[in-house]
C-alpha cells in the first residue's frame, strides 16, 4: 500500500462515532470521509471509489441491513469490502450481517491497533482481487489478438504452405550449419564449409570466400558446380590481390556494404567496381546474378567476404532475390562467430608452428601446410574405400588436417646442434633426434577432446614403419625415457599404428624428399613415387601407397596451393 493512500467510507450519523474514527485514522496512510446520510451512500461509495466502507446497522431510520444488500446489487461498488458495526454484539445480528454481505464485523469500535490492521487487511485483499481481474482482462484481450491472428494465418496459410516449408528447410540447415561450426578446427575446412552451406541456402551455382590479410585480399576457396571436374579447372587455383575498391569484393571489404546486382559484368556505374572475368574467361563460364556481402566479427571488424553467383545454375536467369540476401546476411553473421573463434586456434598452430620454425628451419608453415593437404587426400580416399559416412569423414578430416599440421611440434625440445646439423646424425644424435615424437605427444597430455587425442597420437607415432623398424613404438609419453644414447630400432607394426600416424607419415615423407632442404635439393616427382611404391609394405601401407598413387592429381594441386 507504499504510496497510495487507503480511502475508507463511514457511513453513520452519530459524531462521536465518527470522530472516534477519524481520529484513530488520523495518519497520512489513510484518508476517511464519513456519510452521515444513509441514502446517500451508494452514490457516494460509486463516485469515490473506497477500498473499505464501514457500515453502521442503524441510520437515521434505513435498515442498514439493506443497505448492505444493495452495496451487493450496485455496479462498481460490489466488491468493496465492507465491515459491519454490530451493536449490540449479538450473535444474531453478526449472522444477519454476514448474510446480507459483510465481510467483517465490528462488536463496537475496536481499538486503534486492531482497526489499522483489519482495515490494511480489507483493503490489501480489495487492491489484489481488482488487480487480478485487471490481469484476467489483459489475458483475455491478449487471448482475443491470438485468436484473431490464428484465423488469420489460418486464411493464408494455404496460399504460403510451400514456400514456408522450403523456408524451414533452409533454416533448419542454418541452424544445423551453427551447431556443426562450434566443432571445428580448421580454418581450411571451416571456410569450405562455410561456402557450401552459403550455397545450397540460395542454390548458388558458384561462389568464393575471400579473407582479408593485411593489405591483401586472399582467395583461398572457389566453387563452381558446373565447372567442377575439368581437367584444367581455373576455379581450384588460389588468388591474391590487393585490398582496394577496384573489384566488387575489394569494395564490399573495405566499405562494409553489400552488393547485389542482376549482372556481374554490368556494375552499376555507381559502385565504380568491376568483375573480374579472368576464371570466367579460362572456364568458358557466364557469372550473371551476384551478392556479395562481409563478414563481420563480433567487434564489427570485417573478416572476409563471401560472394555468390547464378542461383538455380548459369542459365537459369534467376536473381538474388531480398529472402536469398537475409538468409545469406544471417548465416554470415553466424559463420563470422566460429570464423573468429577458428581463427583464434588457426592463430595458436601457426604460432606453434612458427616456434619450431624457429629452431628447425625445414619445419615451415608451407611444409605444415602441405602435410595437412595431403593426409586430408588420403584420408578422403581411405574413407571412401572404406565407405565412412559424410559426418563422421568431416570431422576426421577436421581432427586429422589440424593435428598433421604439429606433427613435428615436439621438435621445440631438441637441441639446435641436432636439429642444424649439415650432416647425417650418429646414433646417439638420432636418439635424442627421437625423442621429438615423445616430446610433441607430451604438449597434448591432460587434454580429453577427441582433436588432442588425434594430435597426440600423430605427434607420437608419424615416424614408426609398416614393417616395424620406426620409432619410438609402444612408450607411454608420460615415462620417463632415461638417457638417449641408443636409437630405437623396433617400434609399432603394420595396423598396430594408429590410422592418422600412418597417413601422416607417409605424407610428411613424400613432401621431405619433393621439397629442397639445406642438406638436399628436390627430387623429381618421377624419383619421389618410385621411391614410395618400393617402400610400400616396408616404410609404407600399401593400401595407403595405392590411394597415393590414385590421387596424385591432388597432391599436385596440394603442392601449387603451398609452393615453398
Amino acid at each position: 500500500m507504499i504510496g497510495q493512500r487507503i480511502k475508507v467510507m463511514l457511513v453513520d450519523d452519530r459524531a462521536a462515532v465518527a470522530e472516534r474514527f477519524e481520529a484513530d485514522l488520523d495518519t497520512d496512510e489513510f484518508e476517511v470521509r464519513v456519510i452521515t446520510d444513509p441514502g446517500a451512500a451508494i452514490e457516494a461509495a460509486r463516485n469515490s471509489n473506497p477500498d473499505v466502507i464501514i457500515q453502521s446497522p442503524v441510520t437515521k431510520g434505513l435498515d442498514g441491513f439493506e443497505l448492505l444488500a444493495s452495496y451487493r446489487r450496485t455496479a462498481g461498488v460490489s466488491e468493496v469490502p465492507v465491515v459491519f458495526i454490530a451493536e449490540p454484539p449479538e450473535v444474531a445480528v453478526g449472522l444477519r450481517a454476514f448474510e446480507r454481505g459483510a465481510d467483517d464485523l465490528f462488536t463496537g469500535v475496536p481499538e486503534p491497533a486492531e482497526l489499522v490492521a483489519r482495515i490494511r487487511l480489507h483493503a490489501e485483499r480489495r487492491r489484489g482481487v481488482a488487480e487480478q481481474r485487471r490481469a484476467r482482462r489483459r489475458i483475455e484481450e491478449a487471448n482475443r489478438d491470438l485468436a484473431l491472428l490464428d484465423r488469420r494465418n489460418e486464411v493464408e496459410r494455404a496460399s504460403i504452405e510451400m514456400e514456408a516449408r522450403r523456408d524451414r528447410d533452409r533454416l533448419a540447415s542454418i541452424a544445423e550449419l551453427g551447431a556443426d561450426l562450434t566443432r571445428y578446427q580448421d580454418f581450411e575446412l571451416l571456410l569450405d564449409r562455410i561456402l557450401l552451406e552459403a550455397r545450397r541456402c540460395t542454390e548458388a551455382e558458384a561462389g568464393a570466400i575471400f579473407t582479408i590479410a593485411g593489405d591483401r585480399l586472399d582467395c583461398h576457396h572457389i566453387q563452381n558446380d558446373k565447372v567442377v571436374g575439368r581437367g584444367d579447372n581455373p576455379y581450384t587455383h588460389r588468388m591474391s590481390r590487393s585490398l582496394s575498391l577496384e573489384s566488387i569484393a575489394g569494395t564490399v571489404a573495405v566499405t562494409g556494404r553489400t552488393i547485389r546486382v542482376e549482372d556481374a559484368y554490368e556494375i552499376p556505374a555507381d559502385l565504380d567496381c568491376v568483375y573480374d572475368r579472368g576464371r570466367d574467361t579460362a572456364a568458358g563460364y557466364r557469372s550473371r546474378a551476384l551478392l556479395s556481402l562481409p563478414l563481420r566479427t563480433s567487434d564489427a571488424k570485417i573478416r572476409g567476404v563471401i560472394q555468390l553467383t547464378n542461383p538455380g545454375g548459369e542459365d537459369a536467369g534467376r536473381e538474388f532475390t531480398d529472402e536469398d540476401q537475409r538468409l545469406v546476411e544471417h548465416f554470415a553473421g553466424l559463420a563470422s562467430v566460429a570464423l573468429e573463434r577458428t581463427a583464434l586456434t588457426r592463430t595458436l598452430v601457426m604460432r606453434m608452428i612458427a616456434m619450431a620454425e624457429l629452431r628447425d628451419p625445414t619445419e615451415t608453415d608451407h611444409h605444415a601446410q602441405r602435410v595437412a593437404g595431403f593426409s586430408t587426400v588420403l584420408y578422403d580416399a581411405w574413407a571412401d574405400r572404406n565407405r565412412v559416412s559424410g559426418d563422421e569423414r568431416e570431422k576426421n578430416r577436421d581432427r586429422l588436417r589440424t593435428a598433421a599440421m604439429l606433427h613435428d611440434v615436439g621438435k621445440v625440445g631438441i637441441p639446435d646442434a641436432i636439429l642444424k646439423k649439415p650432416g647425417p646424425l650418429d646414433g646417439e644424435e638420432f636418439a635424442i633426434m627421437q625423442r621429438h615424437t615423445v616430446i610433441g605427444a607430451r604438449l597434448f597430455r591432460g587434454m580429453r577432446t577427441n582433436f588432442d587425442e588425434v594430435a597426440r597420437e600423430v605427434a607420437l607415432h608419424h615416424h614408426e614403419r609398416w614393417d616395424g623398424t620406426g620409432y619410438p613404438g609402444p612408450i607411454e609419453p608420460e615415462a620417463d625415457l632415461g638417457p638417449a644414447k641408443v636409437p630405437i630400432r623396433v617400434g609399432l607394426r603394420g595396423r598396430e599404428i594408429p590410422l592418422f600416424a600412418r597417413i601422416v607419415g607417409l605424407a610428411d615423407v613424400y613432401d621431405a624428399l619433393s621439397t629442397a632442404r639445406a642438406y638436399k635439393t628436390s627430387w623429381p616427382e618421377t624419383r619421389v613415387l618410385e621411391l614410395v611404391r618400393e617402400e610400400s609394405g616396408a616404410h609404407f601401407d600399401p593400401a595407403l601407397v595405392e590411394m597415393l598413387m590414385e590421387r596424385i592429381e591432388d597432391f599436385r594441386e596440394v603442392r601449387m596451393r603451398y609452393p615453398d
